[in-house]
């Protein structure tokens, strides 16, 4: 009666385990698919950076070839060149920091997807141990069982 309670008891501490492999592994899946998420989202959002860029630079282009005539126009228009020059140096910026924080996260997903595969390799040998100890404790019942048979009879 004792080796049913412990087998029962064993099953439980097992489903106990098998729950929380199983969100452990949901809680990776849903990180994964939160970084893949931000992934896409800075590549649309460099993407838009580059246009803006290019519309800075033909915007800076058509000033310079359009110089002409009065001083103060001249002037004026070297004000926006400078204007855009610096604009196109912060989108630059901020361009090449979106780039390092896309591959700071797709680096993380690596790491994190080698990691789940370690933890599944492990699910996978605990579970052939476990399968060799209840072989073994069977085994073990068998023998309980058939000395108590024979000391009955």
């Amino acid at each position: 009666m004792s080796y049913v309670a412990f087998g029962v008891l064993r099953l439980v501490i097992r489903s106990e385990c098998d729950v929380k492999l199983f969100h452990t592994y949901a809680g990776y899946a849903l990180l994964l698919a939160l970084i893949i998420d931000r992934l896409h989202h800075y590549i649309r959002e460099l993407r838009g950076l580059r246009k803006s860029v290019e519309a800075v630079m033909k915007q800076n282009r058509a000033l310079e070839e359009s110089k002409s005539g009065g001083s103060d126009d001249i002037k004026a228009r070297d004000k926006e060149i400078a204007s855009l020059n610096e604009q196109i140096k912060v989108l630059k910026s901020e361009s090449a920091e979106r780039l390092k924080e896309a591959k700071t996260a797709e680096a993380n997903a690596l790491a994190l997807k080698k990691q789940s595969e370690g933890f599944l390799l492990e699910y996978d040998r605990l579970l052939e141990d476990n399968q060799n100890l209840r072989s073994q404790l069977q085994s073990i019942d068998l023998r309980l069982s058939h000395s108590d048979s024979k000391k009955s009879t």
